[in-house]
């Protein structure tokens, strides 16, 4: 419902723009409001999405490479002393990122030799996951059989036998099973609830905000009457500083939704033309993280980096520094015109902080109020609370305190 009357709150102009220049009803502006934006998205959806799920699938299937390409170059750029000192830390981050991305470790296959390689790489894919469930000693016997015949036969063996020691396990631990079968079956329906509550949670938000655009009460001033019981003075202060602080929120907001935007295009764009891979839609969302000041830098700078040295025909495989050079100069340029024409242009003076208090209140609010949530009303809070001391300090304080 609070998420619903902000965005009530944001887009009331929408609803009145629609009211006055193109003579529609309230109720006919709603809904003209929400099918352009169902038209919007649909139409993002269709022009972008068989790209993005182009791209997601090269950079999905490259990702279990990532380890390997940072050995070779390290390998190539490092005096072998060095190398020799930290490949068997490389080889246990190797592992760890194969189990943790879903693709097989081939690391076994390293120590074996050329020979040796070849009847492994010959094999069937259920054959060879069978071989690395083998102990050395099983290794041994494999590779000492002369010819292949025998040497499926020898798997076909072993895998039965290990058939045979899983069902063995399973017959004896039955009840054990059962129970851990009960708390998983429990646990996946918690999870079905859970999800169905956050579905219903979402889709009631479009609900509410249909209401709450649809009527044309002022609940501040309905606040002041239910205030009567106190003093003409208290009374006024409280108006004036909710009417401030949803001032400020909407100014704030509206603000950095539209600055958001523009960034975002132009992060596009530019990483379009770099040839970054998700160009177009890193660029869009990490101009609308800039909703929160720096955020949608910070974590681009980073992303960009990781994508532009790992992605294919990235500087990992000799591509060059393209690609990086051109996000950097995007970034540049965006962040110019934010911070010189965009941000005075938009904001002006509506929230009045100096860049450090900005950085300070986001770390703040963020810790106190448990993270994104704090850094996105980080800003608006600590005005208004500027708006309150100022409030005190004419009317309650000494000048002298203030």
């Amino acid at each position: 419902m609070a998420l619903s009357g902000m965005l009530a709150i944001l887009l009331r102009p929408v609803i009145c723009f629609f009211e006055q220049k193109i003579k529609l009803g309230r109720i006919q502006s709603i809904l003209l409001m929400y099918f352009l934006v169902i038209l919007i998205f649909a139409s993002s959806v269709l022009m972008l999405g068989g790209k993005i799920f182009q791209q997601t699938r090269e950079i999905a299937g490259s990702v279990g490479d990532w380890p390997a390409l940072i050995q070779q170059k390290a390998e190539k750029a490092l005096p072998h002393e060095i190398w020799e000192g930290i490949s068997n830390h490389l080889n246990v981050f190797d592992e760890y990122w194969s189990s943790l991305v879903g693709k097989k470790n081939d690391s076994a296959l390293k120590t074996l030799t050329s020979s040796q390689r070849d009847i492994i790489l010959g094999l069937d894919p259920d054959d060879r996951d069978v071989w690395t469930e083998f102990d050395q000693s099983e290794k041994n016997m494999f590779f000492g059989i002369e010819d292949n015949e025998s040497r499926l036969e020898f798997l076909q063996r072993k895998k039965l036998e290990m058939q045979n020691r899983v069902a063995e396990s399973i017959g004896s631990s039955g009840g054990e099973l059962a129970k851990q079968s009960a708390i998983v079956l429990k646990s996946a329906w918690t999870g079905i609830l859970d999800l169905f509550t956050k579905i219903t949670y979402i889709a009631v938000i479009p609900i509410y905000l249909f209401y709450f655009l649809g009527t044309n009460r002022n609940l501040i001033d309905d606040l002041g009457k239910e205030l009567s019981f106190v003093s003409v003075s208290i009374r006024e202060d409280i108006i004036f500083l909710l009417k401030e602080f949803v001032g400020i929120m909407v100014a704030f907001f509206r603000g950095q939704l539209l600055i958001g935007m523009i960034m975002g295009v132009g992060f596009a764009i530019g990483f379009s033309l770099s040839g970054l891979k998700f160009g177009i839609t890193l660029g869009l969302i990490f101009g609308l993280l800039n909703v929160v000041p720096y955020l949608g830098s910070i974590i681009g700078i980073s992303t960009v980096l990781v994508l532009s040295y790992f992605q294919p025909g990235g500087i990992v495989d000799g591509g060059g520094y393209g690609v990086l050079i051109g996000c950097g100069i995007t970034f540049g340029i965006v962040q110019l015109i934010e911070s010189y024409f965009l941000t005075p242009k938009i904001m002006g003076e509506k929230t009045g902080l100096h860049p450090v208090v900005i950085i300070v209140s986001i770390f703040f609010w963020g810790t106190a109020l448990g993270g994104l949530l704090g850094m996105i009303f980080g800003i608006p809070l600590t005005a208004f609370f500027i708006i309150l001391w100022r409030l005190l300090c004419k009317k309650y304080f000494r000048s002298s305190l203030c």
